[in-house]
């Protein structure tokens, strides 16, 4: 299982001037194109997982389906992620190919599926909303840190064809558990002066669904 430390940034939507400050003098390079994040998030009928993240529990777990860019024979994975304290984990499996989201569909409401993501809990999921957003790769030379930008975050609610624009863009710095003091040294010579928070698009979205009058 992946452990990782990450910190999350904050912006205005379209807010882009320390971000762009924060990749020129910390040097970061473009790993490859932007892509498409599209995620179905999952919990407990009762939403266990979501008012763990909401009240601040210090061990919290989030299961999502992923996919990028365009369905179109695009391989779906099964993610279920960990925050232990300040540390993320996150373990996946493959679902597939699929070339359709017909086909995804159907294959989320079978048995199958079922039995696989039974592997990774013994929670009784169910399909809760999803969110959709771009996302801009980064990295330092000596590929200690990965910074990502994701930006035109929407999310939809279950069974809804209609997504809703969440007004923020989120930087997300990630690293090794042992680069922790190369980062804090890199990111204190950009003068990269914002302070990192807490920002879950799972939560997020409920929330504006639920101000929306749709949960």
């Amino acid at each position: 299982m992946e452990e990782r430390f990450e910190n999350k940034f904050i912006f205005s939507r379209g807010d882009e001037k320390n971000f762009r400050s924060l990749i020129t003098n910390g040097f970061l390079r473009k790993l490859y194109e932007n892509r498409v994040v599209n995620s179905i998030y999952y919990d407990t009928i009762t939403l266990d997982n979501l008012y763990h993240n909401i009240n601040g529990s210090n061990n919290r777990v989030k299961y999502r389906v992923r996919w990028y860019n365009q369905i179109n024979n695009s391989e779906v994975f099964f993610e279920k992620k960990i925050k232990s304290g300040l540390i993320t984990k996150k373990k996946k499996i493959s679902l597939g190919f699929f070339s359709s989201h017909f086909l995804l569909r159907k294959y989320l409401k079978s048995e199958n599926f079922l039995k696989k993501i039974n592997t990774y809990t013994t929670q009784n999921l169910i399909e809760v909303l999803a969110v959709s957003y771009e996302r801009a790769y980064f990295g330092d030379f000596e590929k200690k840190l990965r910074v990502t930008f994701d930006t035109k975050i929407k999310t939809q609610k279950r069974n809804m064809d209609t997504f809703f624009e969440i007004d923020s863009d989120i930087l997300e710095l990630k690293y090794d558990l042992t680069e922790s003091n190369f980062v804090k040294n890199k990111i204190k010579k950009t003068n990269f002066n914002l302070r990192n928070q807490k920002f879950s698009k799972y939560v997020r979205s409920f929330l504006l669904l639920s101000e929306m009058g749709f949960h």
